[in-house]
């Protein structure tokens, strides 16, 4: 499934406070993208995005509790062969069985997961990403020093990537410590 970019160009106009040339306009909405993986790549693979109606298989390890892996979850949906009774969602990122029985074998469940657009996390998200473009729009030659005479300047790393504040700003926003089931 191909995730959208966090920013459209014309979020990334707004956020740059200049209009864009016409091979800026061209080559935004691959640049955004690409910003935006990389994001999310950042993140530990969590979409960030709002996925309703997830299905997923998940590996169950022999525990009473299925730590689900996309974050933050909004809500689940059903869990295949089970009825609600026999579990409960935590409201955060846990399924815990109630029927005695641990998680066994592949877990197929629906769940909704993600951040709207209008919310502050997706915001800062598409912000970095607006920000990583711009970069490479300012310096397209990706040049690190350049120098005239007496005159010297360093610019910012103009290459497709995030600048250490930006990943750990990602990853405080975003990551997670574990996957799949724990007790």
């Amino acid at each position: 499934m191909a995730l959208e970019a966090f920013a459209s160009v014309d979020d990334l106009e707004a956020r740059t406070l200049r209009d864009l040339t016409d091979v800026e306009r061209q080559h935004a909405p691959r640049l955004l993208a690409d910003a935006s993986n990389l994001i999310r790549m950042t993140a530990g693979y969590q979409q960030i995005s709002r996925v309703v109606d997830d299905t997923v298989l998940l590996r169950g390890s022999g525990t009473h509790v299925l730590v689900l892996p996309q974050r933050p979850v909004a809500g689940v949906a059903s869990v295949a062969g089970l009825t609600t009774a026999q579990w409960q969602w935590d409201g955060g990122e846990k399924l815990t069985r109630l029927d005695g029985r641990c998680w066994t074998g592949p877990v197929t469940l629906t769940y909704t997961h993600g951040y709207l657009p209008e919310e502050t996390a997706y915001q800062v998200a598409a912000t970095v990403a607006c920000d990583s473009v711009k970069r490479l729009f300012l310096n397209p030659d990706m040049l690190r020093q350049r120098s005239i005479d007496d005159y010297a300047e360093t610019l910012t790393d103009a290459r497709a990537t995030l600048l250490a504040g930006e990943e750990d700003t990602i990853r405080t926003a975003f990551a997670v410590a574990s996957w799949g089931v724990s007790g």
